[in-house]
């Protein structure tokens, strides 16, 4: 019995549990006389709309108003896959108080009163259709399909709007692209800027941007915020450069275990052959390197790799998976992050970082 009762309160009280209808269509004239149909404007051009209930003289819907136009403008501000339209909740609430309310907060999207049609078009988020209406601001998400995220809200302003940006997500909408600059530098271990380092963003094919003489970059793109992004370094050149036969002599003294390194810069430096180890086959490629014997590495391995100083690996003693699989060689970062965004430079062959930077 205990279990029914539980049952009807919860279908009583969540109708969107028990096939919550979708999103009634409504017509309303904004402020500024423009004509808006939830449908054919909106979603079935594929927009989420968020509806935001208000009235002009409400204390909180004044105490969030300063935070709206930003949230609206982080969206696309109308020209992305979210319009936000704000309907009055108050018969004494007309055009031209919506659009003094407006002024005052810098508002830019719609924003209707009841001379404009908000009663109707916000009755049935008023009178239980989707759940019980506790007051305003009220916010509710309608995706493209028609289907009602009612009452989406946080704990404070910021939590609300936060909240709303799941929701939205929750539709299929993105978050349009915003510019993002930043700069970084590559350099060995031992401070030595290294140039001609191609930076690319994952995923794209072309780098944005070579390191000059200074070991220097800046990039710049669109990017979706709210995303990870990751950035990636890669240089062709001389395998024999900075590869000397005192190199030899400090990699045979890690492998005997005379003098093993601390580094696991040095240890990724010895692995000549790629084969997650350092043993004395490395000794013999980097030795024929010097010769003049062999103009490359065996096993595809490249001459340069560019690690993320920030990087921890898990087993310094036994870094090569997390380099060779690119964990240890990407930098993450975020349109928030204003860099900068460095890489570190490994030359292969040599531990002791001996190389020319610009052979």
């Amino acid at each position: 019995m205990k279990l029914l009762w539980t049952m009807l309160i919860v279908c009583c009280s969540y109708p969107a549990l028990w096939g919550q209808p979708p999103a009634p269509d409504f017509t309303v004239t904004d402020s500024q006389g423009e004509t808006h149909h939830l449908y054919a404007d909106y979603l079935t051009q594929g927009k989420t709309v968020v509806i935001k209930l208000f009235f002009t003289y409400c204390p909180p819907c004044n105490a969030m108003a300063p935070l709206m136009e930003p949230f609206y403008q982080s969206w696309g501000g109308g020209t992305g896959d979210v319009e936000l339209i704000s309907l009055s909740t108050k018969a004494d609430d007309l055009s031209d108080d919506v659009a003094m309310y407006e002024a005052t907060y810098g508002h830019t999207f719609p924003g209707v009163g009841a001379d404009g049609g908000s009663l109707n078009a916000s009755l049935p988020y008023r009178n239980g259709t989707y759940g019980t209406f506790f007051g305003t601001p009220t916010f509710i998400v309608i995706a493209p399909d028609g289907s009602v995220n009612y009452d989406v809200r946080g704990l404070n302003y910021q939590a609300t709007l936060d909240s709303l940006d799941v929701a939205i997500a929750a539709t299929g909408a993105s978050l349009p692209p915003v510019s993002y600059a930043a700069s970084g530098a590559v350099a060995m271990n031992s401070g030595v800027n290294i140039p001609g380092v191609a930076i690319t963003l994952d995923g794209m094919a072309s780098p944005l941007d070579v390191t000059d003489a200074q070991g220097h970059f800046d990039i710049s793109a669109l990017l979706t915020p709210g995303e990870q992004h990751y950035l990636t370094a890669s240089r062709d050149s001389n395998y024999r450069n900075g590869v000397t036969t005192h190199d030899l002599l400090l990699i045979s003294r890690h492998i005997l275990g005379v003098a093993q390194f601390t580094s696991p810069y040095e240890i990724l430096a010895s692995d000549a052959n790629r084969d997650l180890k350092v043993t004395t086959l490395d000794l013999i490629f980097l030795r024929r390197l010097i010769l003049g014997i062999d103009l490359e590495l065996p096993a595809q391995q490249q001459s340069w790799f560019f690690v993320n100083p920030s990087y921890q690996f898990q087993d310094p003693e036994h870094p090569f998976s997390e380099l060779y699989n690119g964990d240890a060689g990407k930098i993450p970062f975020s349109t928030d992050e204003p860099g900068p965004l460095n890489f570190t430079a490994i030359k292969v062959g040599d531990p002791n970082n001996s190389a020319d930077p610009g052979n």
